[in-house]
């Protein structure tokens, strides 16, 4: 039952919002919710009781109208997935990963895995409203973890322990100020670029997809909703982020814009797990980023390269079919799309093409040979033939719908496709040159497509079957693909 009382409703739909809306798969996800936009992140309750809702594992201090305001929500899930791969292209995750090359023993044989890492945890913490500012905190955490070298794969350390013995790490932790002027968000979550995780795609493949805006990072945000409530809503925010490379010595800076028409909604489920109902959107958001690489010398260093980064995500969500609220879901349509261009944003869109920085030049023939020790992640920008600095430039689409079967809607399909495609990568490669070697393991273009069946079996139960396909195109032009099947079950809290 809900709670009677004004102030036991809230308090009793803000900690379903966090256990119910606020979780889905690593790279596969779905935030404790969109810091610049919670309402449209987490489900909003519907007007009649409906057989989708959780009860919340909440504990507060005090109860009904003389509770102090403090609470803390516990959410997470369970989850198991069985995967099988055409080649030994990938880990559990895919993630930037690249298909093995269709001319290796990899790209001709393929793997099974279990795994249980997407597994997550989290709490919520909310406190009383102090000067007419409402705080509160989110730390949630997967088994992603880095140690011991899990981003390297079992290559790196046992299978056992890297599946069975997982460690855990950080995805969100930050704070929350809201008040009626000002929402200011501290800490790390999804980046702003991309509005995410408004406009994420409902897949079963861990997040993010191939070529998908997704990215979190420590970051300081403001924002602020116009006519919050109201038909048409307009969200304008603003974040410093951690720096791409920290040696360029600028944050990175985002800034955003987002329509809501309120009144015609859609069913949409951020990744795997968190379903809610979301308006009618459309969004567009920008980043700016600056490097300050260490010359293309070997050590000691006397000089740095410099050049700017640049990006632009333009969303969109779409009902086609619109719901009235989040229990009505049968024969529900939605739509969501995604463009997105822009230069040494390769982190941010799951992408990369695998590039890396060539090797010095030698003419000397010196042994060892000379060593360039890069002060910047691979896949950002690169040196030309002429050792001059460039960002690597990308351009992606994704287009993605979920369709919710007549009846109760617990049955439900989606289906995305995507593709990235650099214009200067292979410019950075030219055939001939020194790193003629890295024509076999860069690549332009990355393409992946997906088509996934839900079932919600109980209120915090769903089971998953997913087919996902994905392909690159070397710059020697070998183009090899992976078909990746996935059985799924979950257990929501």
């Amino acid at each position: 039952m809900v709670p009677g009382p004004r102030a036991s409703r809230v308090r009793y739909w803000l900690a379903l919002m966090l256990a119910a809306g606020w979780g889905s798969a690593a790279r596969a996800d779905t935030p404790p919710a969109a810091p610049a936009d919670p309402e449209a992140a987490a489900p909003v309750p519907a007007a009649t009781p409906s057989w989708f809702a959780r009860p919340p594992f909440t504990l507060t201090a005090g109860s009904g109208e003389s509770a102090s305001g403090w609470s803390l929500t516990f959410f997470g899930f369970v989850e198991l997935d069985a995967l099988t791969d055409s080649t030994r292209s990938y880990d559990d995750a895919i993630g930037p990963a690249l298909v093995a090359r269709s001319d290796t023993y990899e790209g001709r044989t393929g793997r099974t895995q279990f795994s249980v890492r997407n597994t997550r945890l989290g709490l919520a913490l909310a406190a009383p409203v102090v000067g007419g500012v409402r705080p509160s905190a989110v730390l949630e955490g997967d088994f992603f973890g880095a140690a011991p070298s899990a981003h390297a794969g079992p290559a790196s350390a046992s299978e056992a322990s890297f599946f069975d013995n997982p460690s855990f790490r950080i995805r969100h932790a930050y704070v929350r100020l809201e008040s009626a002027a000002v929402e200011v968000v501290a800490g790390q979550t999804y980046e702003l670029f991309g509005w995410q995780n408004l406009y994420f795609p409902c897949t079963a493949t861990f997040l993010g997809v191939p070529n998908q805006v997704f990215a979190r990072a420590p970051q300081l945000r403001f924002g602020h909703t116009f006519n919050a409530g109201g038909a048409i809503s307009v969200d304008v925010a603003a974040a410093a982020v951690r720096p791409a490379q920290r040696d360029s010595q600028i944050p990175d800076g985002q800034a955003g814009l987002r329509l809501a028409v309120n009144g015609w909604k859609g069913i949409a489920t951020q990744g795997n797990v968190s379903t809610t109902v979301q308006p009618l959107s459309f969004g567009v958001s920008a980043v700016g980023r600056s490097f300050k690489v260490d010359a293309f010398t070997p050590p000691p260093t006397q000089a740095s390269n410099t050049t700017m980064g640049w990006g632009v995500s333009v969303d969109a969500l779409i009902p086609l079919i619109p719901a009235r609220d989040a229990g009505d879901r049968g024969n529900r349509l939605t739509v969501i799309g995604s463009f997105v261009m822009g230069s040494g944003i390769a982190d941010l869109i799951t992408s990369g093409g695998g590039a890396r920085f060539p090797t010095l030049p030698n003419p000397a023939q010196a042994n060892p040979p000379p060593l360039y020790a890069p002060n910047v992640d691979d896949g950002l920008v690169s040196f030309d033939t002429q050792g001059v600095l460039h960002a690597i430039e990308w351009r992606a689409v994704r287009a993605g719908l979920e369709y919710h079967l007549p009846g109760s809607g617990r049955l439900f399909f989606a289906a995305n496709v995507t593709q990235s495609t650099s214009s200067n990568i292979a410019k950075l490669f030219p055939r001939g040159g020194a790193e003629i070697e890295l024509l076999g393991s860069v690549a332009d273009t990355s393409r992946y497509a997906d088509a996934n069946v839900f079932w919600d079996a109980t209120p915090s139960v769903r089971l998953g079957l997913s087919g996902q396909y994905t392909e690159v195109r070397y710059l020697d032009g070998n183009r090899p693909h992976n078909l990746r099947g996935t059985a799924q079950a979950l257990f929501v809290f």
